[in-house]
C-alpha cells in the first residue's frame, strides 16, 4: 500500500498543465541519467512515459522509457514492481489502440502478482486492464474472464470503484456475446447502482452511456433515448462540455438508426459538431461530418451526403486518423458509384483500399508482436525457474557447509576454551606478585580523579556563575533600561549596537562555561563586552583601558586561563569601588606585562577601595563571583604545570584616603 501511497504522491507534485511541464520533464529526465538502478529510478521512468504520451500522444519517447522501465525491472528484485512496469507498457499500447500488445502485457502483470501476498488493489487493477483491451481487441472471452476476476476480489474488499469498473466492462463485453445480452444489461445496472452509492457523476454517466448504446443495439430506441434524457442531465450539471456532445451524438445515432425522424438526426449532429469544434476535437468532427453524410444519404441527397464526406476526408487527413480516411474514402466511393461517376469512385475506393490495408497491416503487426512477446515471457519464466533451480541446489550446498563449519566451530571453541584457562592461571600468577605496585597505582589515580572531580565541581560553579550573569534580574534589568532609554532618545543606531553587544556576550559566556581554559585575548574580549555593558550606569563616560606592556597578539593567544577568570574583579571594582564614589573620572585599567617569573595581570580602579560601605549603595547586589574564582585558581594550580597567584593591594593619597583597588594575578 505504501508502495501506491508513494507513487500517487510523486504524482501529485509533477502534474502541471502549464510551461512548466517541460521543466518537470527535463528534470525527470535529468533522474534518468544518474548512475542507479532502484525502485525510485523505475518508477521515475513509469511516470515519465505517461506524463510524455499526456503531454504530446505522437512523442515516441513514451514507450522509450516505458520499456527502460521494464528492462530495469526485469533486474529488480520486486516481483510486484515488474508486474506495474509490465501494466504500465501496456497502457501506452491501448492508448495508441495497439490492443494485440496491450493484452499479453496486463495478463502478464497480473499472472506475476496473483498467487502473491500483495494489496488486492493491483490484482483488480491488472485484471481491469486486461479486460479493457481485450474487449477493444474483440476477444470478448478473455475480456469476460478478467473482469469476472477483479470483480470478485473488488466485492472481497468491498472496493465499490473497482465492483463499477468490473461490473461495466463486464456488460460492455457480454453485450457483444450471442445469448448474453440480458446477462450484459445486468452488470450494467450493477455498475450503474455502485456508482449512484459513491455519488460518482462522472461513473453514472459512463454507465447510462453503455446502457443506452445496449437499448440501440436491440432497435429499443424509445429506452434507449430515456437513458440519453438521464445522461444529459448528468452532463449538464456537471458542465461537461465532451459529455454533452458525445450524448448528442447519439440521440444522432438513434435517430438515424431509427430512421424515423432524420431531421431531428441531422440537428443533434450539428449540436455535437459546434461543441467538439469548441474543445478542439477534430477527429470527432470529422466522425460527425460521416454521419451528417449519411443522414443526407438516407434522404437521397447525393450531393450534400458528398459534401459531408468530402469534410470528413479532409479533417481525417488533417489529424491523421486512418480509420476515418478509409471509412470517409469508402463513403464517398460508394456515393459516387451511385450518381454514376465511376472515375472518382474508382479512386476513392482505392484510397480507401489502401488505408485499409494499412490498417490490417498494422493489426497484423501488432498481433505478431503480441505474440513474440507472450514466447518472450514464457522463455524468461523457464529461465527464472531455472535460476529458482539453481538457486535450491546452492542452498543445499550452503546447508552442507554450514554444517561443517558448526563442526569446525565446535572443535576450535574447545581450544579457546582450553587456552583461555592456561591464559588465565597465569594471569592470577602475575596478578599476586603485581598487586602492591597496581595498589599504589590505583591510590595515585584516585588523587587525580578526585581533582579531576574537584575540578569539574569547580567547573560546574563557574557555569552557575555564568547563568546567574545571565539570569541576574539586576544586571538584565539595568540592560533593558539602558535599550530602552536609548530608544525612547531615538539613539536607535546606539539601541542596536548594545544589544548586539549583549547578546554577544551571552553568546560568548554560554561557549565558554563549559570549557576548562580559554585563550587569555578571548578573556580579554569577553571582559570589554561587559564593561561595554555596565558603563550605561554611568553618568559620565567610564575611562576605561587596556595596556599591553611588551605583549604582542600572539602572545595573548598562547597564554592559557580558566574562563570568566577576570571579569568577577571587573565586578567588583565597577560595583563595590566606581558606582559608590563620587569622582568625577571614574577610571578602570586591565594591564598585562610579561615580568621575569612569568605574566602579571593587573585590575585598578580608583574607586572608594576596600572600606565597608553603607547597605543602600548596594543595591542588594551581592557577588560572590571573587570567593569562587580564588577556589577555581587554588584547583588550576593543583592540576596544571602553571601556578596561578592572587594579590589585593589597596592604594591611599598623601591623606592616607583610599583611592581605589588594584588586584594583581601573576601566571607562572
Amino acid at each position: 500500500m505504501y508502495l501506491r501511497l508513494f507513487f500517487l504522491y510523486l504524482i501529485s507534485v509533477f502534474i502541471h498543465f502549464s510551461a512548466s511541464a517541460n521543466s518537470d520533464l527535463d528534470s525527470l529526465k535529468s533522474v534518468m541519467n544518474l548512475d542507479i538502478n532502484d525502485s525510485s529510478k523505475i518508477r521515475t521512468a513509469m511516470y515519465l512515459s505517461r506524463q510524455i504520451h499526456r503531454l504530446d500522444p505522437a512523442d515516441k519517447d513514451d514507450f522509450h522509457y516505458a520499456e527502460i522501465a521494464l528492462e530495469l525491472a526485469e533486474k529488480h528484485t520486486d516481483t510486484l514492481l515488474l508486474a506495474e512496469s509490465l501494466d504500465n507498457l501496456g497502457l501506452l499500447y491501448r492508448y495508441h489502440s495497439r490492443y494485440a500488445k496491450s493484452t499479453p502485457l496486463h495478463v502478464r502483470a497480473l499472472e506475476l502478482i496473483k498467487n502473491r501476498n500483495v494489496d488486492p488493489y493491483f490484482k483488480m487493477r491488472f485484471a481491469n486492464n486486461a479486460g479493457v483491451s481485450a474487449r477493444y481487441d474483440q476477444a470478448y472471452d478473455l475480456a469476460v474472464e478478467h473482469y469476472l476476476y477483479a470483480l470478485k476480489i473488488a466485492e472481497e474488499e468491498e472496493d465499490l470503484r473497482n465492483i463499477a469498473i468490473a461490473s461495466n466492462g463486464l456488460g460492455n463485453s457480454l453485450s457483444y456475446m450471442e445469448g448474453k445480452s440480458e446477462e450484459a444489461l445486468q452488470f450494467y445496472l450493477k455498475a450503474l447502482k455502485t456508482e449512484e452509492q459513491q455519488e460518482n457523476t462522472l461513473g453514472m454517466a459512463m454507465n447510462y452511456l453503455s446502457i443506452a448504446s445496449y437499448y440501440s443495439r436491440k432497435k429499443d430506441y424509445q429506452t434507449a433515448r430515456k437513458y440519453l434524457d438521464d445522461l444529459l442531465i448528468i452532463n449538464n450539471e456537471r458542465k461537461d462540455q465532451h459529455g454533452i456532445a458525445m450524448t448528442y451524438e447519439y440521440y444522432g445515432h438513434s435517430y438515424l438508426e431509427e430512421g424515423q425522424d432524420l431531421e431531428l438526426a441531422q440537428n443533434y449532429y450539428e449540436k455535437a459538431i459546434d461543441i467538439f469544434k469548441e474543445i478542439d476535437q477534430q477527429h470527432k468532427v470529422a466522425s460527425m461530418m460521416i454521419a451528417l453524410g449519411e443522414v443526407s444519404k438516407q434522404k437521397n441527397n447525393l450531393t450534400k451526403s458528398l459534401n459531408y464526406f468530402q469534410q470528413a476526408f479532409t479533417l481525417s487527413r488533417e489529424v491523421n486518423n486512418k480509420a476515418l480516411i478509409m471509412e470517409s474514402a469508402r463513403l464517398m466511393s460508394d456515393t459516387y458509384e451511385r450518381r454514376g461517376d465511376f472515375g472518382q469512385a474508382l479512386t476513392y475506393f482505392k484510397t480507401a483500399s489502401a488505408y485499409k490495408d494499412s490498417l490490417s497491416l498494422i493489426d497484423q503487426e501488432a498481433t505478431i508482436e503480441g505474440l513474440r512477446m507472450e514466447y518472450d515471457f514464457e522463455k524468461q519464466e523457464a529461465e527464472l525457474n531455472l535460476l529458482q533451480a539453481e538457486k535450491e541446489v546452492q542452498e543445499q550446498q550452503f546447508l552442507l557447509s554450514e554444517e561443517r563449519f558448526k563442526r569446525e566451530r565446535t572443535i576450535l571453541f574447545g581450544l579457546i576454551l582450553a587456552i583461555l584457562a592456561i591464559t588465565l592461571v597465569i594471569i592470577l600468577s602475575l596478578r599476586n606478585l603485581n598487586l602492591k605496585k597496581n595498589l599504589a597505582i590505583q591510590q595515585e589515580e584516585q588523587k587525580r580523579k578526585e581533582l579531576e572531580s574537584a575540578f569539574q565541581n569547580d567547573l560546574l560553579q563557574a557555569e552557575i556563575l555564568a547563568t546567574r550573569m545571565q539570569m541576574n534580574p539586576h544586571f538584565l534589568f539595568n540592560c533593558l533600561n539602558s535599550i530602552k532609554l536609548l530608544i525612547q532618545k531615538e539613539q536607535k543606531k546606539e539601541a542596536i549596537k548594545y544589544l548586539t553587544t549583549l547578546s554577544r556576550f551571552v553568546r560568548d559566556i554560554l561557549q565558554t562555561s563549559k570549557m576548562p581554559t580559554v585563550s587569555l585575548e578571548e578573556e580579554l574580549e569577553l571582559t570589554k563586552k561587559y564593561i561595554m555593558l555596565e558603563e550605561n550606569r554611568f553618568e559620565e563616560k567610564l575611562d576605561f583601558e587596556v595596556c599591553l606592556n611588551q605583549m604582542a597578539d600572539e602572545d595573548l593567544k598562547n597564554i592559557k586561563v580558566p574562563p570568566m577568570i577576570l571579569q568577577p574583579f571587573v565586578e567588583n571594582s565597577i560595583w563595590h569601588g566606581l558606582l559608590p564614589s563620587n569622582s568625577e573620572l571614574k577610571k578602570l585599567s586591565i594591564s598585562i606585562a610579561k615580568v621575569e617569573e612569568g605574566v602579571t595581570i593587573s585590575i585598578r580602579d580608583n574607586g572608594v577601595g576596600r572600606q565597608p560601605k553603607p547597605a543602600h549603595q548596594l543595591n542588594g547586589h551581592k557577588s560572590m563571583g571573587v570567593t569562587i574564582t580564588q577556589q577555581r585558581i587554588d584547583l588550576f594550580n593543583k592540576i596544571t604545570k602553571q601556578k596561578m597567584n592572587l594579590t589585593t593591594l589597596d592604594h591611599k593619597d598623601e591623606n592616607q584616603k583610599p583611592r581605589g583597588t588594584e588586584v594583581q594575578i601573576q601566571l607562572a
